[in-house]
């Protein structure tokens, strides 16, 4: 449910950049892909987040969403169907 309304919402998850190249083990860069479905080296993944980061990204969607804000994530998707 929102907090705002009582209308059921889907939040979608999103990565934290800075929080990941922080903490993150370098197994853990395994789930980056190019846009072909490869997977990205260690590196290239690091770079990718960098270019987040300069690009003003603090979080970047870990699926698609099209209700998505590059500061503060999702902003909700309300389930019309569900009340109808």
């Amino acid at each position: 449910m929102s907090k705002l309304t009582n209308v059921p919402t889907t939040w979608h998850m999103c990565l934290n950049v800075r929080g990941f190249l922080n903490s993150a083990k370098k197994r853990e860069y395994k789930m980056f892909e190019h846009d072909d479905g490869t997977n990205m080296t260690y590196d290239e993944a690091r770079n990718a987040l960098f270019d987040e980061l300069a690009q003003g990204h603090e979080v970047i969607p870990m699926g698609k969403c099209d209700n998505f804000d590059y500061k503060t994530g999702c902003k909700g998707h309300p389930n019309v169907e569900v009340i109808a």
